[in-house]
């Protein structure tokens, strides 16, 4: 009966880490979206001459420089720690992207690379947003479901 008081106890202490453990894990995602966003579509912007590409990247060059405030702003208010740091994931696109050959080419991995990061970022901020532990970080994670909803339909529309 002790033993069993024991790991129940245990158990409950390691709750607040392992949801503290959730909160920095989203964070540190947020901020790679944040960073690709911006670096990728500044690439864009300065390796191909579509206006088409041109408009799209501008517009997540805006929602990206918006949402790093907001989330700055959100782990501030929640006294949480930001690491500005591209994990593998995005550094591996972002790297690609930068020795694709400018031009059409580069239009063509812009978009697709945006497609899939869009895709596979909106799913981490959807289960965030319905099951975050920190409310402050959660509603960051709300409010930017829809941007990335949008851009992806954007990005749909486009790509036709």
């Amino acid at each position: 009966m002790c033993g069993l008081l024991a790991s129940l106890l245990l158990a409950l202490l390691a709750l607040p880490a392992a949801a503290a453990d959730m909160t920095q894990s989203f964070l540190a995602q947020a901020v790679s979206v944040n960073k690709f966003q911006l670096a990728a579509s500044q690439l864009a912007l300065r390796k191909t001459q579509s206006n088409v590409v041109h408009g799209f990247a501008h517009q997540m060059v805006l929602d990206y420089s918006v949402a790093g405030m907001q989330l700055r702003q959100a782990a501030s208010d929640a006294k949480l720690p930001l690491r500005d740091v591209l994990d593998a994931r995005h550094k591996a696109l972002l790297d690609t992207l930068t020795h694709t050959k400018p031009g059409k080419t580069l239009s063509k991995a812009y978009f697709e690379a945006e497609e899939k990061t869009l895709r596979d970022d909106t799913v981490i901020f959807q289960a965030y947003a319905r099951s975050g532990d920190n409310e402050r970080i959660k509603i960051y994670a709300q409010e930017m479901v829809p941007v990335m909803q949008g851009e992806l339909e954007q990005l749909g529309k486009l790509k036709k």
